[in-house]
């Protein structure tokens, strides 16, 4: 205590003299700022006078003078204008001297603040100050320049040098940039340089003290004496010596210090005598006493006594503790040796261990993966993984509760994952805990197979069943209460009988219950009865449950309920058999009926017959009225295809709108009657909602077994007779004749041989010439493709050309074409100078399929170097009129190309002179049929003669197809026709022979 207050008075005089130099330092430091603030009174005093001022003076006042002289301070004054340059200066004026990189320049124009600078050498007055700036406004407030007032570092040196300051002390005023600006004492080396940096760290740290090189303590200050509003500062350092102060202080203290421990030091001894007399004598004396009992040696009577009569009874004491002691240790160990025995009977695994997880001894039945019986390692995560033992510790029960805490965790093992429970008990020992380990693998597993089978039992939707070997329901499960609307109390305790439909006989339960008794399983489709009397089909599967000497005890039922099954596969059935929006049978019911069919056929005499019934132009009823109607017209259709075929053996819907009609044991003579009904009774007309339609069908009738021997081949002969029929004008029925299904084969055999062909390239182009009749020249020639069979010779295009259209293998034959076209037009354009034209035929599906091939028409005949007018394409006026827009489009910009058009076959169909005009058609092709019978006086002469006045009135040329003879040729001429095509002048011909004629001769000599 007397040390510590020793120390506070040493530290109560360091901090007096602390503050004396602090006192110092702040009246040196308020002298500095009242000489600023002198200076910044006289640049606001400026800046009020010059804003009297709309422009900045060039002159100095004369009063900037008188402040000068005023102010021993003040180096110079002078004004700026806003671009840097020095309007007037007390101290003269440099040319060519500019401050507008001066950022206190900058500051103070771009703020009413006094702006301060850092240490700089002056242009002007060639010697080294620190300039102020203060902003200059005109009369209308606005920034005309700068006031700048210049103090030199040289008097500010002087000036607080001639301060009376202690010896020993330094100053130093610095500017932002920590540049000395004026120190103390004076040494103008040090102007202009930074201040050093243990100034700075000193005025960061808790202690201002700072000893210099030559061991003199100082006490530092640092204060701010000027801040502009840009965070330019001037500081000031001050350090006064306090090392004679701090000396003084000092030996004060070691004297006082000195005389204490002294004074201390002789207490001590005297204490220390007193205390072995009265203390430490006695005391070792009964600690050899204690040693001895503790060694289990009795001390003697005689020599070992104490003298001090307490000692004595203390003595007697420790003797019976000891006798005692060993008594109660040598019960312990029994104690303990036989609960060790017990422990490590138990599966169990002790862990004793600490509040920080360190082992103190492990015992019992120890069978943790990976952990062996041992406590080396002495820590808690060792055994049980870090995760858990920080698990266990956060878990401890509190030292003074008697309670046992429990928890669970896994350990994870190189083949399996063990579950454990851990109980802990605190011990009477203060911090130490008994931790229980249990492996509880096997019950965990054992809870979840409990409680996975309860949750399958509870929400299987099966229903389940327990009952005793004779029947009696212990137990059902939900799902059985709701299939069979008993609940669990109303069949408890009752015989499974109690859902008993009564629909199955006394025999089919004998069998179940003997399978049952023989096998110990049961499974089978069963109907039974739910409490409201309705009666249901379920899956019932039943199973044994066997005691250890082989006797059922328990016999599980497991059903499922298959009405809805049932009734969904009866649905099924009939969507899959059945047409649903007729409710007759579909392809597949037809396909099996006619196979039954087939199997009753007798004889010829009582044939199988079916009729194939299409709906003629049913597709304009849905594209006109929408499917809606056309729905319901095929419902109509069916109910009275019924009411006239009453006698048929069934009706199908094999189609959209094609149904067949079959018959058996049917008389031939009665088939036709049959039909003419059924076409009779779709003659009359159908009202849906407020239409009224008429409609007509086209009838197949084929028979077996003349007609086909099986169900696929009655079919297709029906398929084919109706296929006849529309041909043949529709509303009408024809007979399957076996002339069909050779013209069908032979069909098929061509589609077939077409593909091969084009991969073959068995097709070429003959060319038959067009002749201006007036001259028989030969101008033009029409394209015409040849299919070279290897085996059947040339085929003609009307056997080819419908079934390349229907398969779209068109557009490869017409680009086929018209490459061969432009090849031969370039063959022909070696021989012959004037403009040649050929003729290309162009079908409909060229025009309507996206990729044809048509649209690349124009880039192969620029690849050519052909112009587009060699080109003729044919088209039937049947495309002129076809509403579809790419046909349209296409059509016009073939036009546009520069490609002429040429209505082929005019008059035989859709004729119209408004797209006449608007395709700007070139040439009109008379067709052969006009020309055969053309004759003085004949009606096809007069057509012939006024579709040739039409054509040249539009500005067309006519050109006549198959001419065969001289008359034809004069009559036609005289009529005024421009071209003849025809085999009065030639045939088509193949391109050698066509190209031998036009280098032969141009011209045609008529035979």
């Amino acid at each position: 205590m007397i040390i510590f207050t020793l120390l506070l008075e040493r530290n109560y005089s360091i901090k007096q003299s602390e503050l004396q130099a602090t006192n110092i330092a702040n009246r040196f430091s308020l002298q500095q700022k009242n000489m600023l603030d002198d200076i910044e009174r006289l640049a606001r005093y400026i800046a009020q006078q010059e804003s009297k001022h709309d422009e900045l003076l060039t002159t100095c006042p004369d009063y900037f003078e008188l402040f000068k002289s005023l102010y021993n301070n003040v180096a110079n004054i002078g004004m700026i204008d806003l671009q840097g340059n020095i309007s007037c200066a007390t101290s003269g004026q440099v040319k060519n001297i500019n401050i507008a990189d001066r950022d206190y320049f900058k500051n103070a124009l771009n703020s009413d603040m006094l702006s301060v600078g850092y240490f700089q050498l002056d242009r002007s007055l060639q010697t080294t100050t620190v300039n102020f700036a203060l902003s200059l406004k005109n009369t209308a407030g606005v920034t005309k320049g700068a006031v700048i007032i210049v103090i030199a570092l040289d008097w500010w040196n002087a000036a607080i040098n001639e301060i009376n300051l202690p010896d020993g002390s330094l100053v130093a005023i610095v500017d932002s940039n920590t540049k000395i600006l004026a120190h103390y004492p004076k040494n103008t080396t040090l102007i202009g340089n930074s201040i050093a940096q243990s100034y700075v760290e000193s005025m960061q740290a808790d202690s201002h003290f700072i000893t210099d090189e030559q061991g003199v303590i100082r006490i530092f200050s640092r204060s701010t004496i000027y801040n502009d509003p840009h965070n330019n500062n001037l500081d000031i350092y001050i350090g006064l010596p306090v090392t004679d102060v701090l000396a003084q202080i000092n030996h004060n203290f070691i004297i006082s210090l000195t005389v204490f421990i002294t004074f201390l030091l002789l207490l001590t001894f005297i204490a220390y005598k007193l205390l072995k007399v009265s203390i430490f004598t006695p005391i070792n004396n009964l600690t050899k006493a204690t040693d001895s009992l503790a060694n289990g040696v009795m001390p003697s009577e005689q020599n070992d006594t104490p003298n001090s009569p307490e000692l004595k009874v203390l003595y007697q004491r420790f003797k019976i503790m000891a006798e005692t002691r060993l008594a109660t240790e040598a019960n312990l160990k029994n104690k303990h040796d036989e609960l060790t025995s017990l422990l490590s009977a138990l599966p169990d695994s002790y862990l004793k261990i600490n509040n920080k997880g360190g082992v103190s001894n492990i015992g019992g039945s120890f069978n943790i993966p990976g952990v062996t019986q041992s406590v080396n390692n002495l820590t808690l995560a060792s055994f049980v993984t870090e995760r858990n033992a920080l698990l266990i510790l956060n878990n401890l029960p509190t030292s003074t509760s008697n309670n046992s805490n429990n928890l669970e965790f896994t350990l994870q093992s190189q083949t399996d994952i063990k579950n454990f429970e851990a109980r802990i008990n605190p011990m009477q020992t203060n911090h130490e805990f008994v931790v229980v380990l249990r492996d509880i693998t096997q019950r965990k597993q054992n809870e979840e197979a409990l409680h996975l089978a309860a949750l399958v039992y509870g929400n299987s939707s099966e229903g389940m069943a327990i009952t005793d070997e004779n029947g009696i329901i212990f137990d059902v499960n939900p799902a059985f209460s709701k299939t069979t609307l008993f609940s669990k109390e109303e069949v408890i305790n009752k015989t499974i009988s109690v859902l008993s439909s009564g629909k199955h006989d006394k025999t089919f339960y004998q069998a179940l219950w003997a399978e049952l008794t023989s096998t110990g399983r049961w499974q089978g489709e069963i109907i039974n009865r739910r409490k409201n009397g309705e009666l249901y089909v379920e899956w019932l599967t039943i199973d044994t449950v066997y005691d250890d000497n082989n006797i059922p005890v328990r016999r599980i039922a497991i059903f499922t309920d298959l009405t809805e099954k049932k009734q969904a596969d009866a649905l099924i059935w009939k969507q899959a058999h059945f047409d649903h929006l007729t409710d007759l049978p579909n392809r597949l019911e037809l396909k099996k009926r006619l196979n039954e069919c087939f199997m009753r056929v007798e004889n010829n005499a009582e044939q199988l017959v079916i009729m194939l019934l299409d709906i003629d132009h049913f597709k304009d009823v849905n594209d006109t009225l929408g499917h809606h109607y056309g729905d319901a017209l095929l419902k109509f259709v069916s109910q009275r295809i019924l009411e006239s075929a009453k006698n048929a053996e069934f009706v199908a819907r094999i189609g959209g709108d094609e149904f067949v009609i079959v018959f058996s044991k049917i008389k031939e003579q009665h088939i036709k009657q049959i039909a003419e009904n059924i076409l009779l009774s779709l003659s009359s007309a159908i009202y849906i909602e407020n239409e009224e339609l008429f409609i007509s069908a086209s009838i197949g009738i084929a028979s077996a077994p003349n007609d086909g021997e099986n169900t696929e081949q009655l079919l297709k002969a029906a398929d084919q007779a109706m296929y006849k029929a529309k041909v043949n004008g529709r509303n009408g029925f024809e007979f399957f004749s076996h002339d069909m299904r050779e013209k069908a084969q032979m069909r098929m055999l061509l589609l077939k041989e077409l593909r091969t062909a084009i991969e073959l390239e068995q097709f070429e182009l003959f060319y038959q010439p067009i002749v201006c009749l007036k001259d028989l020249h030969v101008h033009k020639a029409e394209g015409l493709i040849r299919w070279r069979h290897p085996e059947k010779g040339l085929i003609s295009p009307a056997d080819f050309i419908p079934l390349a259209e229907e398969t779209r293998q068109i557009n490869i034959l017409g680009q086929f074409v018209f490459s061969q076209a432009l090849q031969t037009l370039n063959d022909i354009k070696a021989h012959i100078t004037n403009d040649f034209q050929l003729s290309v035929n162009v079908s409909p599906i060229q025009l309507s399929t996206p990729d044809s091939g048509i649209d690349e028409w124009g880039a192969m005949l620029n690849a050519a170097n052909l112009p587009a007018s060699s080109i003729v394409a044919e088209i039937t006026e049947g495309l002129m009129v076809n509403p579809e827009a790419l046909t349209q489009s296409r059509l016009k910009a073939l036009v546009q190309s520069g490609m002429q058009l040429a209505l082929d076959d005019f008059g035989t169909g859709y004729s119209s002179l408004a797209y006449l005009q608007e395709m700007d058609t070139d040439y009109l092709k008379i067709d052969k049929r006009f020309v055969d019978n053309i004759n003085k006086g004949s009606q096809e002469l007069v057509l012939c003669e006024t579709i040739i006045v039409m054509a040249h009135q539009l500005g067309l040329k006519v050109i006549a197809e198959g001419i065969e003879t001289k008359q034809q040729m004069q009559l036609l001429l005289e009529a005024g026709c421009d071209y003849g095509q025809g085999y009065l002048f030639s045939k088509p011909l193949p391109k050698e022979q066509f190209m031998s004629l036009l280098t032969t001769s141009q011209i045609i000599a008529l035979k």
